[in-house]
């Protein structure tokens, strides 16, 4: 995990809302993954009071100024229930031996990281496109927020583009793709609004990203420097808009989660 950490914007952002020097950022992130690997294996690191973690990672300051941060950053998401937190994509990202820890236990992964329970935190930015709570609380919610997401994808006609942006995932990977088209189609949203671009030049921004992910898994997999099961599923890609995610370049500064910089604009534009 640690090795994608060195590009992450997410630790970049971790850095200026703690106001820490990028490397601090990077060491509470990788104290974070290992005390979550040896303690809470499923994921579950909110069974561990907000006291306890902040001692594990050395934060000298207040538990709930970190916990909060690492929540705005997408390390840690909250959820329902006696967990309160899990560890954001952890299944994806967990080091190999955690799962053989699982087994060994005879657990598995917490139930908060299936398609039907994570809790989604975003904002809502347009009266057409809602974030969706995916519990077993939130059927309403869910089924009147897929709906204007498919009202919006045929307004826009890009409902064969959003399904040509769901083909360039991996194959073998492409798991939930209802959950995926949906995420697509929020974010294609989002995109045009905030920006004020067509919603085909917002699909087009988040098909380029795509493909350079999935070909850079797909070459991984020829080199034998991956493993099939260890690349996230579409569903989780998408709702995560991990497209963001810069590997292999500086990453640019964001002034939120899901936000495009104004290089990433003028590109969409053509500018």
């Amino acid at each position: 995990m640690l090795d994608g950490a060195f590009t992450s914007p997410k630790l970049r952002r971790l850095s200026v809302i703690l106001g820490v020097p990028w490397p601090h950022a990077i060491g509470l992130a990788g104290l974070l993954w290992r005390f979550t690997a040896k303690h809470a294996p499923t994921g579950e690191i909110g069974r561990h009071d907000d006291e306890e973690v902040a001692a594990a990672l050395e934060w000298p300051k207040e538990a709930d100024e970190l916990i909060q941060s690492l929540v705005r950053c997408r390390l840690l998401d909250r959820v329902n229930g006696p967990a309160r937190l899990i560890v954001h994509d952890w299944p994806d990202h967990a080091p190999r031996y955690v799962l053989a820890t699982l087994r060994r236990r005879e657990l598995d992964y917490s139930h908060h990281y299936e398609p039907t329970a994570v809790e989604t935190t975003g904002k809502t930015t347009d009266s057409t496109v809602v974030e969706t709570s995916y519990t077993s609380s939130s059927a309403s919610s869910s089924a009147s927020s897929s709906t204007s997401a498919l009202s919006f994808a045929h307004a826009s006609g890009i409902d064969s583009l959003v399904d040509e942006i769901w083909s360039l995932w991996v194959p073998g990977r492409k798991t939930g793709k209802a959950e995926g088209r949906h995420a697509i189609l929020k974010s294609i949203a989002k995109i045009t609004i905030e920006f004020k671009v067509t919603a085909k030049e917002a699909a087009a921004e988040i098909a380029v990203r795509t493909k350079r992910d999935a070909d850079r898994y797909k070459q991984q997999l020829r080199n034998g420097e991956n493993e099939l099961q260890f690349i996230p599923h579409g569903s989780t890609y998408f709702k995560a808009e991990r497209w963001l995610d810069d590997d292999d370049q500086e990453p640019t500064k964001r002034d939120g989660p899901g936000e495009l910089a104004d290089q990433d604009l003028e590109r969409i534009r053509g500018s």
